[in-house]
């Protein structure tokens, strides 16, 4: 051991020269995983900082979660949040170091600066051990439990995975060296300046090798040596193929009765020529394929998968960089489930439509995903179609319906489209226990638009933060025609219902809470059609201040909104920015007290509700729950600054 100042000096060199590269390394990649496929040849990349995940994460959420495994996200692991401050704790004591000879100190501080890269790989491990151990077993793809390793290569279904550490780790590491026998190494001669050389053209090496070694390291999935077409064409009737992995050229035609199951792996791309996948006979199943590559003119209305025969059966495949997605052109008694739509990456008004039934008839659409197309679904001169499960996400219009009749729409999730549907010019029409959310745009943001539209249910569904919930003009379009609207959630929008003059509905049993405005007219005039009460049930308003004296829980009071404020924020929209401010409360009371101005009535219900109905949604207890949640919250809100105010008030007056 050496003594004094020259020891001193020499740990000082170490552990400075450890301190830097602990710093360097905390602000550096520590670790990264490149995934290749077919369908992915420049790869998807995810990366680990200090700071967090960044990468090809959305894309690598979406592909996970076909096979049911958990989202990546930076608030699901706590311990990343610990990182920053063990740099912290390890550089202060490294840095304390020549000044406190006590032994137990320089170990405490060496274990720390080999515990945080160790730890980090340990952790690491753990979590990919986790992901792979998490999958669901109600995904669309079904696979053995699998541990991704956390340093070299791994294969999961077709993805060749490499997982290398990053700058910032390695420069962790060689922190860790440094500090531990830097000294050493200079007590026995070495000289610091050469020392301190040598340690530099490694943190150097480390920086320029790390984000390379993918390219290097990383073999390619091979394209398997099966000819498709060949294949297909060779295939009796009624034949199942299983196709192996690999890249397949389209356009593919299926004519006759066959089983095409690509496992999720097989990839048929259209080379941007028309349409990738052409369903021309009867009785065809194409599943689990990755479909892209369609042509992008918008004359050709090329697809992804185009189904003109019967009875196809279209299931789990994922359709992306296409112009329109699945298209049904005269197609009966298809089956589409399970697939994930996305249209290439176009302005909306270039897209095509996620899912296009053209003059299509008794097809159903089932648990399908659509992220970003024109239209989710559009539907023209259809019939007795069945539309349930569906997510649709990220369109112009959720739904785009019209000339169609006898179509029902059931447990779908429209969110965050320009309008969530548009029915016109149909009639019997079903829209029971969807979710329309999240249509916000000032131009056109609509949860409901029904347009010309006979004989229409629109029951158990939650229409909440729209612009707009429901719009209705000339519906019904015919005399003796009906159009109902019953047990809906109408909540959290600037408008719940929004009615021409020419609208006649009968609304029931909805729950209509915390609407900026809850009932609109537009035009010149009121219609006397709307009935806003059946079988002597009205609807629960959340403004309603009536009494209930005989307990049978509907008003003794009829539900009536004469809001002049309103009716003048109609013609004038600037003066939306006084409803409910102590200006617009003062003009109500005076209008009560001294009625000089007589507003028209905006809606009256003869029999309103004392009680929210049960069930809001009919798509199960889940969603009632969830229903009931969102209320106690909105309740919940407003009686605690009222608890508060009073607990305050009464401590003011017990003050000494």
């Amino acid at each position: 051991m050496m003594a004094g100042a020259r020891e001193r000096r020499v740990v000082a060199m170490a552990v400075g020269l450890a301190f830097l590269l602990l710093a360097a390394g905390a602000l550096l990649p520590l670790w990264s995983m490149t995934l290749y496929a077919p369908q992915y040849v420049n790869g998807l990349r995810l990366t680990i900082e200090g700071r967090g995940v960044r990468g090809d994460v959305d894309e690598l959420n979406a592909l996970n979660h076909y096979i049911g495994m958990p989202p990546i996200r930076q608030e699901d692991i706590p311990e990343a949040r610990l990182f920053y401050p063990a740099v912290a704790a390890i550089a202060v004591g490294l840095l304390l170091v020549p000044f406190m000879p006590w032994r137990p100190f320089r170990w405490l501080v060496l274990f720390g600066a080999w515990a945080l890269p160790l730890a980090f790989l340990a952790d690491l491990q753990w979590r990919l051990h986790t992901f792979g151990h998490s999958l669901d077993p109600k995904a669309a793809f079904r696979l053995p439990l699998f541990t991704p390793k956390v340093l070299g290569p791994t294969v999961v279904m077709n993805f060749n995975v490499m997982a290398i550490p990053g700058a910032g780790l390695l420069l962790l590491l060689l922190s860790a060296l440094v500090a531990t026998f830097g000294p050493r190494l200079a007590s026995r001669g070495l000289h610091w300046r050469r020392a301190g050389a040598s340690m530099g053209l490694a943190a150097t090496a480390a920086l320029v090798l790390a984000p390379a070694a993918p390219a290097s390291t990383l073999a390619r999935v091979p394209v398997a040596g099966f000819d498709l077409r060949a294949a297909v064409a060779a295939a009796a009737p009624g034949a199942v193929l299983d196709v192996p992995p690999g890249l397949y050229d389209g356009p593919l035609v299926l004519t006759r009765a066959i089983t095409l199951r690509g496992g999720g792996q097989a990839v048929i791309d259209g080379g941007g020529r028309g349409d990738v996948v052409v369903i021309a006979g009867d009785d065809v199943h194409l599943e689990g394929f990755v479909v892209r590559g369609s042509a992008l003119v918008f004359s050709r209305e090329a697809a992804g998968i185009v189904v003109r025969g019967a009875r196809a059966v279209v299931r789990d495949n994922r359709i992306d960089d296409v112009l329109f997605g699945i298209y049904l052109a005269g197609a009966r008694d298809a089956v589409l489930e399970g697939n994930v739509v996305r249209a290439a990456d176009l302005p909306v008004e270039r897209r095509g439509h996620a899912i296009y039934l053209w003059r299509a008839h008794r097809n159903h659409l089932r648990a399908n995903h659509v992220l970003r197309g024109k239209d989710g679904i559009y539907i023209s001169f259809s019939d007795d179609n069945t539309v349930e499960d569906n997510r649709i996400k990220g369109c112009r219009y959720g739904i785009h319906y019209m000339y169609a009749n006898r179509n029902t729409f059931r447990r779908n999730t429209f969110e965050d489209n320009l309008v969530g549907a548009a029915v016109m010019y149909s009639t019997d029409v079903t829209l029971d226990g969807n979710i329309f959310a999240g249509s916000r745009s000032s131009a056109a943001g609509t949860g409901l638009i029904f347009k010309d539209a006979d004989r229409l249910l629109v029951r158990s569904n939650r229409v909440v933060r729209n612009r707009i919930g429901m719009e209705f003009d000339n519906t019904p379009a015919t005399i003796g025609s009906w159009a109902r609207v019953e047990r809906n959630l109408i909540a959290f929008n600037e408008i719940g219902f929004n009615l021409m003059s020419t609208a006649a509905i009968t609304a029931t049993e909805n729950v209509i809470v915390e609407n900026l405005q809850a009932v609109r007219w537009r035009g010149a005039a009121t219609s006397g059609g709307n009935r806003w009460a059946a079988g002597g049930r009205g609807n629960y308003w959340g403004d309603y201040a009536g009494f209930d004296a005989t307990g049978d829980g509907i008003g003794d009071v009829p539900y009536r909104r004469t809001d002049l404020l309103e009716g003048l924020a109609g013609r004038a929209p600037a003066l939306q920015a006084f409803l409910f401010t102590p200006a617009h409360l003062a003009l109500e009371a005076g209008v009560r007290l001294v009625p000089l101005v007589r507003a028209e009535p905006v809606v009256e219900d003869p029999a309103p509700l004392l009680r929210a109905p049960h069930v809001l949604t009919g798509s199960g207890p889940e969603k009632a729950a969830t229903t009931g949640v969102d209320l106690f919250v909105t309740g919940l809100g407003m009686l605690v600054p009222g608890v508060a105010g009073l607990v305050g008030l009464r401590l003011w007056r017990r003050r000494p």
